[in-house]
């Protein structure tokens, strides 16, 4: 009886294209960006090509999904979610006072 044999898992691949020198620079500016707003979950998926954030912000009912073609993009996102979602409470005081 022939025993099963260990084997080196295939680098991920894309598809049919393996992974690139290209696709790890984008994987480390996933980094870069995940290190830069913590609470954020940043990958690059090279299937799609596209960054990808997530975060549940305090009183979300859903996760927030942004998606970007460039890790710039990515954070300029973030950074304007950051500021609708502190900016939410008092919009919402604001209209349960009538104010709105």
């Amino acid at each position: 009886m022939d025993t099963p044999t260990a084997t080196r898992p295939e680098p991920e691949s894309a598809g049919d294209r393996r992974l690139t020198d290209d696709d790890a620079a984008r994987w480390r500016e996933a980094a870069r960006v995940r290190d830069e707003h913590p609470g954020w979950v940043v990958i690059w998926l090279a299937r799609l090509r596209r960054y990808h954030a997530y975060h549940r912000f305090t009183g979300a009912r859903r996760d927030t999904v942004l998606i970007a073609a460039t890790s710039g993009e990515l954070a300029a996102k973030i950074v304007k979610a950051e500021r609708a979602a502190k900016a939410a409470p008092a919009n919402r005081r604001r209209r349960l006072r009538g104010h709105d």
